[in-house]
């Protein structure tokens, strides 16, 4: 008796485990069905690198208004920065309000051997599609990609 015991409560706790199931959270399973913030924009753009070192130096809450390319007029808000003791590394985050929910990310670094790298995204998670800054042929561009290739699960 003492056995059929034990084996009806192994079966009841297998039956339980089979029959639940964990939270699942999708994170970017409907990137692909979101609209796309900046579908009136080309697959990619030169970088105006000058324009983004400037904001570089910006206080946080200040207005910006530049062109990021040549048909690319961003602007918004400046809402963190990097500490100004850091020479080798300098970012900023700024809140766009023309293209709304979108954020720029920019960071500067420069390497031991004195060459300058730029990094940094233009991205909204409410949105399918984002901006990401790379270096092809020895020049920045914006290249536009869709947000499930940069947001990973």
């Amino acid at each position: 008796m003492k056995t059929f015991k034990t084996s009806a409560i192994g079966v009841l706790l297998i039956v339980c485990y089979l029959n639940s199931s964990a939270q699942k959270i999708p994170l970017n399973e409907n990137f692909k069905n979101q609209p796309k913030l900046f579908a009136d924009m080309p697959g990619s753009m030169k970088l105006k690198t000058l324009n983004l070192e400037s904001l570089l130096d910006l206080p946080v809450g200040t207005s910006v208004n530049t062109f990021l390319t040549n048909n690319f007029n961003f602007q918004g808000t400046v809402v963190s920065t990097s500490p100004a003791s850091n020479a080798t590394v300098k970012s900023i985050v700024v809140q766009c309000t023309n293209r709304k929910g979108a954020t720029l990310t920019f960071t500067r670094t420069v390497q031991p051997d004195g060459t300058i790298k730029y990094l940094g995204r233009i991205i909204s998670l409410k949105n399918g599609d984002a901006f990401d800054i790379v270096k092809e042929n020895d020049q920045y561009i914006l290249q536009k990609k869709n947000l499930d290739e940069l947001v990973n699960e």
